[in-house]
């Protein structure tokens, strides 16, 4: 049986820039392909800066998980054989990999769920990295207005393979839920979140 690889951690200035807090981690086996197991070491974090600030500038109406990020690594059982590259895998991951993660988006309550395009980027180690892009639509139980969200999923061959996922508000917090307010975590479009993603991908890569 292969040993499950080692967690992503998060750079230390990505998790304080981001307000990132680890909620949940995991190990599982995320699904099968012919003759191998695929298993994720997960890790996933929330920004609880911006939670708390939408909690404070709607006096507790509003506490709500709006922006999260999550890590994975991935191992195989049994493991590959040694001339096989993670590169080679990656036409036979991506397809698992998408609908994988539309599910788990699902299955978190959110709503609307659809793929809108792909890229490729390098991180700073030269990494190819494949984006996925979704839109999706949290209804905000509890809220009298939904919050759409724009969410990607990242992959690139590492050794292990590492995923990366993420999903974020499309449109600032405060213009959403009519807030007066300048504070920075609420007034953040989504280019902003965007643009802050791909550095912490960058970084990670």
């Amino acid at each position: 049986m292969a040993s499950d690889p080692d967690p992503l951690e998060l750079p230390e200035d990505q998790r304080e820039a981001g307000g990132w807090e680890p909620v949940e981690e995991s190990v599982e086996t995320l699904f099968e392909l012919p003759g191998v197991r695929v298993r994720g070491t997960m890790r996933r974090y929330e920004d609880e800066r911006t939670r708390a600030a939408l909690r404070e500038a709607t006096d507790g109406a509003i506490d709500h998980q709006v922006r999260f990020v999550a890590t994975t690594r991935l191992g195989f059982e049994p493991p590959l054989p040694p001339a096989t590259l993670p590169a080679m895998l990656l036409p036979t991951l991506l397809p698992e990999a998408r609908g994988s993660f539309a599910d788990r988006l699902r299955d978190r309550g959110l709503t609307d769920v659809s793929r809108d395009g792909t890229e490729r980027i390098r991180g700073d180690g030269r990494s190819r990295i494949r984006l996925t892009r979704y839109r999706a639509t949290d209804p905000m139980p509890g809220v009298d207005r939904e919050l759409p969200l724009e969410c990607w999923l990242a992959v690139w061959p590492g050794d292990p393979i590492a995923v990366v996922t993420t999903g974020y508000p499309a449109t600032p917090l405060a213009s959403r839920f009519d807030l007066d307010t300048k504070e920075p975590a609420l007034t953040r479009g989504g280019n902003d979140y965007r643009q802050a993603f791909l550095s912490l991908l960058r970084a990670l890569a």
